[in-house]
Order: structure tokens, then sequence, then C-alpha cells
């Protein structure tokens, strides 16, 4: 799949999607899933570096960061991140912040999580269609996802008018509930108990118990315990 970066919008893939009415559906949660560490904290430091964010944005994102890989993170921490992100992203064209994107997903190639690329690969390679699912800004997401070539990318948008982003949400947070509320958004009503989640917080437990093959990857500590409870399989590197 591939984005009209002026717009956000998806356009007609080089290649042929799968099937989604017959294919296995792939969701791949993003930062300390698919990365080791966090994609919105890259964003947030490139902007920092063009005077787009204010430096105490990319300080507050690092330790709640920091918290959030050791303990989880409560939606509330996770919204007040993203708001802030929002915030200090209002006037930004939708074409200032697709060039920042596409920086920074090519420099987080080097982060990725070499099982889970491989994974990734053979999900691809077996006619799945692969779903990169994730709390961090849709043009983020959307870069990445043409970094590794998944199908489809579904993040959190920010509302734009005239081309600018307005600082404020646009639909749901793409966090907890949130991110089945954008996914069936996104690609539409799909039989997910055929599908596969891969994700690392328990804030994707609406996800993880969706989906007919829940994977926990790098778990903190309350997926890690939901996940031996419930015999899920748990990915460890």
């Amino acid at each position: 799949m591939t984005f009209n970066r002026t717009t956000g919008a998806s356009v007609a893939p080089t290649v042929a999607d799968p099937d989604l009415t017959t294919s296995r559906v792939v969701l791949v949660d993003v930062d300390r899933t698919l990365l080791r560490g966090s994609s919105l904290v890259a964003l947030v430091r490139v902007l920092v570096a063009a005077g787009l964010v204010p430096r105490r944005t990319l300080l507050r994102a690092v330790v709640r960061g920091v918290v959030f890989s050791r303990l989880g993170s409560s939606d509330r921490q996770a919204s007040r991140v993203m708001q802030q992100v929002l915030r200090s992203a209002k006037g930004c064209s939708v074409a200032e912040l697709a060039a920042f994107t596409e920086a920074v997903a090519a420099d987080l190639r080097a982060n990725l999580r070499t099982s889970m690329e491989l994974r990734l690969r053979t999900h691809i390679d077996d006619g799945d269609f692969v779903v990169l699912l994730s709390a961090a800004p849709q043009q983020l997401v959307e870069s990445l996802a043409e970094v590794v070539g998944a199908h489809r990318a579904v993040g959190t948008r920010g509302h734009v008018a005239d081309g600018r982003f307005t600082g404020e949400l646009d639909g749901a947070f793409c966090y907890g509930s949130g991110k089945l509320e954008r996914l069936r958004s996104a690609i539409g009503p799909v039989d997910l108990t055929k599908a596969v989640a891969y994700a690392d917080s328990a804030s994707d437990l609406p996800i993880l118990a969706s989906v007919g093959s829940p994977i926990a990857v790098q778990p903190d500590r309350h997926l890690r315990s939901v996940a031996r409870h419930r015999g899920w399989p748990v990915l460890l590197d």
C-alpha cells in the first residue's frame, strides 16, 4: 500500500493487496513490538530539532516512554502525551509533517526487532494482509508501513483544515479500545477470530482478546501475567 503524502489518503498500490475477504489479517503494534523503542519519541526529537515542538515535550515523552517500557502506561498518561504532540503540531502542514515522518521512518529501520521483521516478511510472503496498528500519528505509521511493506497503516489522526493540522484529534485515539474502533473504520468489518495480533502492552488487550491468535512480544508486567494465565505465546529477545 502507498499513500498520498499531501492528503494522507491511501492510493492504489503498485502490487495488488491480498483480498481482505479471503486472507488472514495480521495486526502488528509498532512501539516496543515491531520496533525496539518508541517511534513517537523519535519523531518528537526531529520536530524539536526543527523548532516545531518545544523541548519539554520531548523530555516528557522520553520519561513516559521509560516508565511505559517497564510498567506499562495508563490511558490517561498515553492520552496526555498524544494531546501534547497534537497541540505542538498545530499549524504544521500535512506535507511538512510527511517529509519529517518519511525521514524518521527510514532511520527507524535500524530499530526494527529482528524477530518481528522476519515474521512480518513471512506473513507478507504467505499472502497475509498485514496492518500496522499504533497510537503514533497516522502519517508516521504510514511511513513505517511503506518501509516494512505492510498493506495498511492505522494510527492516531490529527484533524486537518486547509492542509494544516489544527491541534485537535480526528476520530478515536488509536489506543486501547480505540484501536479496535480505528481498525474497523480503516478496513471495515473483518472476522478477527481468524486474525493474528502482535503487541507488547496490556493496553492492547482489547485487540489481543479479539483475535484468534494473540502473541505477546517482550510484554510489560501486566500483559506477561495475562498471557501466562491465558496460555498465549510470548516472544522474548
